[in-house]
């Protein structure tokens, strides 16, 4: 069997490798692997100032619930508000056709601007407006709906081409012998 040269991989991949090889079938290369990392943390002394857990995950950036309440009831009401106005001062006058389509858009963006706001400050699971939270820790409700997820994507690979252990799209490293997928 083909030895796997783990020197190449950076740290952040040799942790990986770690949480995934069979120790028990690869003693040898989880010992390996291990003082890799022993000797890769070393040489990282530098201390990096993040926003991740423990496990590296990042949390989210999101507005609050109060603001998005506010907001979402304030798009509602003006622009319903400023929709009806609208429409009142062009039955009143000799405007062109198409002004009332302008004040029915208003309405209905507003409506739906407004309806999503509300839905941020009452949802469990809210939007972002950045996307770098771990979608093990809430995941984005509309790549749920589009059904966009890891999971219902295609594998990248069926069978580790190292030892040919069967393996699913979401590995990066095998887990029986920890070569990358």
């Amino acid at each position: 069997m083909k030895e796997i040269d783990y020197t190449k991989y950076t740290l952040e991949e040799l942790l990986e490798c770690q949480e995934s090889i069979d120790a028990e079938s690869y003693p040898e290369r989880a010992a390996q692997i291990k003082l890799l990392i022993k000797d890769r943390a070393k040489s990282h002394s530098v201390q990096r100032v993040s926003m991740a857990d423990d496990n590296g995950d990042i949390a989210a950036i999101k507005t609050g619930r109060a603001p998005s309440l506010g907001r979402g009831i304030a798009e509602i009401v003006g622009g319903t508000l400023f929709g009806v106005i609208w429409l009142n001062a062009v039955s009143k006058t000799g405007s062109p056709e198409y002004f009332p389509l302008i004040g029915y858009f208003v309405i209905i963006s507003s409506i739906v601007g407004g309806a999503y706001h509300i839905y941020n400050a009452l949802a469990k699971n809210r939007f972002t407006a950045q996307d770098i939270v771990s979608p093990d820790k809430e995941p984005d409700p509309l790549e749920q709906l589009l059904n966009l997820n890891e999971r219902t994507q295609p594998n990248r690979a069926n069978f580790c081409g190292h030892c040919g252990n069967e393996l699913n799209g979401s590995f990066k490293f095998c887990p029986n012998c920890g070569t990358r997928a």
